[in-house]
């Protein structure tokens, strides 16, 4: 059992992060924890997974055991957990156990899913509170409320149990980003930190609006950090924990703006080192610019991950991607042209999709590998995300659910085989399943396969929100 020295004093606060995480840095929660420790709310981050020794079977009676010692060491006002569609039955395991340890202590829960499946998740007996959208405003007002025993009912952003009905408060507005503070590493064991996969983000929110993602609909705009925020964290992770940032994980990195210029000027003008495999993600068409391009030597920065998504010029109108081969094509010969690997993400399954323009999307692919425009590729299945308009009304986009259990919807099940979550009128499970092994094949037969990502330290179909 590790124990809990890095925790300096009692908190009011403990945030969790559920073990399907692995070694990746909760940024959500510690963000959270960061910004409540700054007004003056102690506040504990705990990430599983390092609590349970990265054991993904471990038993029932091993989290019990974790929890227990954490909210005895704590005594907390309140316990949340950040929850992905995938993650939603452990977290509502994790909160249920904290419950029957102490069922003084408020349960919350938080993330991208309760934020579009609040009454769904409200109805749980073991969930007290739901934070909707953007947390750290939402989460301070509320634990003041909670300390000071007052009402909720003008905590914008919230949805709760009361006398036995559901009350949801308005939707709260989008804070002042510069507001926050870097992320405070400290709250985390320093032992995790030295080893945790750690993804910086310039941003929150994209000004695309793809159809197959939420992220629009959680974020509703773009809003920036202060490039020093993400400089200090940089510089943080590789002078105190010795452990270069990994990536950065923004919706989309506008290569050739000023911010990521002047963010490629100060990680080569302080010398920062960047993980192994380190990363931006980015869109073909934002690789307009050669400044930007150039920007980029000498920082450290070998990989642009790009969502192709497809080669059917169908299927892209559908996702409303706004692009064509010859953009995709343009964009993956300035990024070889200028020494940068681009490695892609592509999406078997997705409305409009079905043999004929899954074989569209094969025969690009194999034109890209051959010629050498792109260093690697990634398929994955559609899935209709909670948030978008494929999961509100499926049957509209003549779509076939085959599953509602929660931990399937992810990128990859415990097995590591990869299933399709639901079929089309006219592109059964079946048929996507023989497409996606085609799709692999071609990767196999050009060494395309994403293995830039171990020197990331991670892989790619893992169960993360992520377009």
């Amino acid at each position: 059992m590790k124990d809990f020295n890095h925790l300096p004093k009692r908190k009011k606060c403990i945030l969790i992060s559920p073990p399907q995480l692995d070694k990746s840095c909760p940024r959500g929660i510690l963000s959270l924890g960061t910004f409540l420790e700054s007004k003056g709310y102690p506040t504990a981050v705990i990430p599983l997974s390092y609590y349970l020794n990265y054991d993904s079977n471990y038993s029932t009676e091993k989290l019990r055991s974790v929890l227990s010692d954490i909210i005895t060491e704590n005594d907390p006002i309140m316990i949340g957990v950040s929850c992905m569609t995938s993650d939603f039955k452990t977290c509502a395991n994790i909160l249920k156990l904290c419950k029957e340890l102490n069922e003084s202590i408020v349960t919350v829960i938080g993330g991208i899913h309760p934020t579009f499946l609040d009454e769904d998740c409200i109805r749980l007996k073991a969930i007290d509170i739901v934070v909707r959208g953007e947390g750290e405003w939402t989460l301070l007002e509320l634990i003041s409320a909670l300390e000071q025993e007052t009402d909720l009912n003008s905590i914008q952003g919230l949805t709760f149990k009361h006398n036995g009905q559901i009350v949801r408060t308005p939707d709260r507005s989008l804070g002042n980003l510069e507001e926050l503070p870097p992320l405070n590493f400290g709250l985390l064991p320093d032992t995790f930190v030295q080893k945790a996969l750690v993804f910086g983000m310039l941003s929150r929110g994209c000004a695309f609006n793809c159809r197959f993602c939420a992220d629009k609909r959680f974020w509703k705009r773009v809003r920036s950090f202060p490039v020093g925020h993400i400089i200090h964290e940089m510089e943080t992770l590789s002078h105190s924990y010795k452990n270069p940032m990994t990536a950065l994980e923004d919706n989309m990195i506008y290569i050739g703006s000023k911010r990521f210029s002047e963010l490629c000027f100060e990680i080569k003008d302080r010398k920062i080192p960047l993980g192994q495999g380190f990363y931006v993600m980015s869109r073909v068409d934002s690789i307009i610019d050669d400044q930007g391009l150039k920007d980029m030597d000498g920082t450290g920065i070998k990989y642009v991950l790009v969502g192709i998504e497809s080669g059917s010029q169908k299927v892209l109108d559908r996702m409303n991607k706004k692009t064509n081969p010859e953009i995709i094509i343009k964009g993956c010969k300035k990024l070889k042209e200028s020494n940068r690997n681009p490695t892609s993400i592509w999406i078997l399954g997705h409305p409009g999709d079905n043999a004929k323009e899954s074989e569209k999307s094969l025969s690009f692919l194999e034109y890209l590998l051959e010629r050498d425009l792109l260093h690697s590729a990634h398929f994955t299945y559609f899935i209709p995300w909670p948030g978008t308009q494929f999961f509100d009304a499926p049957e509209k986009h003549d779509i076939e659910i085959l599953t509602n259990e929660w931990s399937t919807w992810g990128y990859r099940e415990k097995d590591g085989k990869r299933r399709p979550l639901c079929q089309l009128k006219d592109f059964s499970a079946d048929e996507m399943t023989r497409w996606y092994y085609k799709a692999n094949e071609i990767i196999t037969k050009y060494a395309a396969h994403p293995d830039w990502l171990v020197d990331a330290g991670l892989s790619l179909g893992t169960n993360r929100n992520k377009k």
